[in-house]
């Protein structure tokens, strides 16, 4: 299938955050097929404190499989910053056409349908953003 100029005008280079929950990994399962039809660039971005890069890694490379090239950033938390605003310094100074993220990461409440990560960067984002479920 040849992908659309219009479609891959929208969706050249993504951004995918990734937490190891459930939903991001499907978030991610969505950027592999959007480069896989539409040539788009992904890039990964974990966000942590203190966090074990490798369980990341190998939770994207066990999603990948080595269908696509990615590119996997990590970006440190510190007492002045929070996640949310973490991606969005990614996107602006990464230049990204849409963000593709899951709607809830790892919170333990089941009530919840939508994160407040996801909220704030769908609110603040100065791109297209998919959230997953």
């Amino acid at each position: 299938m040849e992908p659309t100029y219009k479609v891959s005008f929208w969706f050249r280079k993504i951004l995918v955050p990734i937490d190891g929950s459930e939903n991001s990994l499907k978030a991610l399962d969505l950027a592999i097929d959007f480069n896989m039809r539409y040539g788009s660039e992904i890039t990964v971005l974990h966000i942590c404190e203190n966090c074990n890069q490798d369980k990341i890694k190998r939770l994207v490379e066990n999603r990948t499989k080595g269908k696509i090239n990615y590119l996997f950033k990590i970006r440190h938390l510190n007492s002045e910053t929070s996640p949310s605003n973490e991606i969005l310094q990614e996107i602006n100074e990464g230049n990204y056409d849409a963000v593709i993220m899951g709607a809830r990461g790892l919170t333990t409440n089941p009530d919840i349908i939508t994160g407040s990560v996801t909220i704030a960067v769908i609110v603040n984002a100065p791109v297209t953003v998919i959230t997953v479920r």
